[in-house]
């Protein structure tokens, strides 16, 4: 970014070719690990007047990010509600690095040591290839950001001119500040640094002259006398103030030198977080995101939340420990607006302050000391006096939190290493917890698993969408609609939104619209607010045999199944369909409750097995175009009553194909690719996948 924009993955110059394609990228960078919305993408990229296709021509410069940047990498463009997501490791970025070694250049200067302050500034601008995002058309939205950027290294520029003339370096600087001095010829700081070298190396004189070319600048382009700072310092530059013959004098044009009879101040030592009664200003953070007006039901969870947020832990009674609470569900069951809803409720009894971060567990997990490090910016601390060691990033929260009542909410955790780090270690504070993994295992937290709402209450947030009138009036379609929708928040909003937006559109033309199951997951999609995507962020955090039995799962035409009938449709032994449904249970991608003696029955909900079902159909159209090269050998072997397997290449038995001996069932399976004929599954044969 300090320069033209540019994407290098180990030498290979990966940069977009097309104009807005970088533009969308250079946005993604420069707030990376942030949403960007759709809308501040379209408003840079076409101004006020966006073109009808504006948005699907959005989608296809971000499909071709993703295409660009590729999967597994150290950068990837996430979709989020709303808007998209760069998720990267801040190193990555030049800009980061630079911030990261100013602030270090500043803090050697705080702490008298400009050899370090030097060093640091003198690496942050070496990151500079030219003027920052060069080759950008910017809109007004990346020219603000430009322009931040061009700020931050004249600034920089400044405090390493201000580190060398500590060092004594006067002689050295001279030709750099006259050079300087013709690109800036209204920056008044680099003439005073002028002034000040000449002056300490015995030339007087052209320090004077350099006071006059100044004022005749001012004059005649703003009609301006310099600044009293400056004058001040020509008048002790023509007085021959002895203050001035001070070796490493950087900024004497800045202050009066102190009388002789006057004794300094003693220099305050830089003190994080001084005792209560000592702060000037009590830093309360309040990040909460707003409260839904439309929240509906829950009121017994809400209830059972308050009563661990008011208490000491989980039991509900005082103690010692932090109060942590886990809420985890189904994607699109509303995790994130309960724990919202809940903090809002409860946060008179935090006065200290609420703390809010998204970690991103179903897409790109955050890193801990990066959000630790954003906790600490919002509590007060000088960007300059973050750690850069993420333990020590977490001691000092905790110190912060040592004496204060915080509340904070930690929205899509991947799991419990991601948590442990960001937990205060006061009993006054009290952490939310949301994920779509079960978190089991955390110890201390009290775990509480969130449904799909009732029926009722199902009916009440369509109709706070959609009107309660057209709900009241069309009641039966109404009831079809939450029933198609299984109840679940995200997919009932979607449909609301489409009937609230819809012109002429009946509750019951929607409903039959969605008893169609190979479009019903695309009907319960509107602006940002996608079902699939909600879904698609958990799936592509399995691993291929979880996926493999996930898109399986498709097939099925009962709300149930179990291990046993797992096994007879992978044809692979109990304790792996056991391993594998466990973990597709721990996703929440399945239910889990007790059946017959000894077994586990596993529910699917049906827009998870209507979404696992288009993953199949995706996958099976894959694998038929990467089939169809070697048709014509198969077709032979077909024209002999040989069986084809998919995936089995000709002359292959049914155990080479899946990679193990016949009837060894302990390694993974790969799907769709099935070694054997299985048994009966939901009352009929199993079959094996293909044409």
């Amino acid at each position: 970014m300090l320069g033209s924009l540019q994407v290098v993955d180990e030498g290979a110059d990966l940069t977009p070719s097309a104009a807005k394609v970088r533009a969308v990228l250079a946005m993604l960078v420069l707030r990376h690990n942030q949403i960007v919305s759709t809308r501040e993408l379209i408003d840079e990229l076409w101004g006020e007047r966006p073109p009808a296709t504006a948005l699907p021509t959005l989608h296809t410069y971000v499909y071709k990010l993703r295409k660009m940047l590729g999967t597994g990498g150290p950068a990837s463009v996430v979709t989020q509600p709303y808007g998209y997501l760069l998720a990267t490791t801040p190193e990555t970025i030049d800009v980061f690095r630079f911030d990261r070694l100013v602030a270090e250049g500043w803090n050697g200067l705080e702490r008298g040591d400009p050899q370090h302050a030097t060093d640091k500034l003198t690496q942050a601008l070496a990151l500079w290839r030219g003027p920052a995002l060069a080759n950008l058309a910017a809109g007004e939205l990346l020219s603000a950001q430009i322009t931040r950027l061009e700020e931050g290294r004249l600034r920089a520029l400044q405090l390493r001119l201000a580190a060398d003339l500590r060092l004594g370096r006067h002689r050295e600087l001279i030709s750099e500040l006259k050079e300087l001095i013709a690109t800036y010829p209204l920056n008044e700081d680099f003439y005073a640094k002028l002034m000040t070298a000449l002056y300490q190396v015995g030339r007087r004189g052209e320090a004077l002259e350099v006071f006059q070319t100044l004022r005749q600048v001012l004059i005649g382009q703003l009609g301006l006398e310099p600044s009293p700072a400056l004058c001040r310092l020509q008048q002790r530059l023509l007085s021959a103030d002895p203050g001035l013959e001070q070796p490493g004098l950087d900024h004497p044009e800045l202050a009066d030198p102190l009388p002789e009879t006057a004794s300094p101040a003693p220099s305050p030592s830089p003190v994080l977080f001084a005792a209560p009664a000592a702060r000037a200003v009590e830093v309360r953070p309040a990040q909460l995101p707003p409260d839904i007006a439309d929240f509906v039901g829950r009121a017994q969870v809400t209830d059972r939340i308050a009563a661990v947020l008011a208490g000491g832990g989980a039991s509900g009674e005082p103690g010692t420990a932090v109060r942590v609470l886990c809420l985890s569900g189904m994607p699109g069951v509303g995790q994130t607006a309960l724990a919202v809803h809940a903090a809002h409720r409860a946060r008179a009894a935090f006065p200290s302050g609420q703390l809010f971060a998204g970690l991103g567990g179903g897409s790109a997990p955050a890193d801990p000391g990066e959000v630790l490090a954003g906790f600490l910016r919002a509590a007060g601390v000088a960007p300059g006096d973050v750690p850069a060691d993420r333990d020590e990033r977490s001691k000092l929260f905790r110190t912060w939190c040592s004496d204060r009542q915080v509340l904070i909410v930690l929205d899509d955790a991947s799991g419990a290493a991601q948590i442990q780090p960001l937990l205060p270690g006061s009993a006054g504070c009290a952490v939310i917890v949301t994920s779509r993994f079960s978190l089991h295992g955390f110890a201390g937290a009290c775990m509480v698993e969130v449904d799909p709402l009732t029926q009722e209450e199902g009916l009440e947030l369509l109709g706070r969408i959609a009107g309660p009138a057209r709900t009241s009036a069309e009641r039966h379609a109404a009831e079809r609609i939450v029933r198609l929708c299984g109840r679940l928040p995200l997919a009932l909003r979607c449909a609301g939104s489409r009937l609230a937006a819809g012109q002429g559109l009946t509750l019951g033309t929607f409903a039959d619209r969605l008893e169609d199951p190979r479009s019903r997951l695309a009907d319960l999609c509107v602006a940002d607010l996608d079902v699939r995507t909600a879904f698609r962020g958990t799936y592509e955090r399995l691993g291929d045999p979880e996926r493999s039995l996930f898109r399986l799962l498709g097939l099925l035409q009962t709300p149930h199944i179990t291990t046993r009938q797992t096994s007879a449709l992978l044809g692979c032994e109990d304790d792996h369909a056991e391993r594998l449904l466990a973990r597709l249970a721990g996703c929440h991608l399945l239910s889990a409750r007790p059946g017959p003696p000894g077994e586990v029955r596993y529910g699917i909900h049906e827009l998870v097995r209507l979404y696992a079902r288009e993953c199949l159909e995706r996958e099976l159209d894959t694998f038929g175009e990467h089939a169809g090269d070697t048709r014509q050998g198969e077709a032979g072997q077909v024209a002999a009553g040989a069986p084809v397997v998919p995936g089995q290449a000709p002359g292959q038995g049914p155990a080479e194909a899946r990679g193990g001996r016949e009837g060894d069932g302990g390694g993974e399976v790969s799907l769709p690719v099935l070694a054997r004929p299985a048994g009966c599954v939901n009352g009929g044969p199993a079959r094996v996948l293909g044409p």
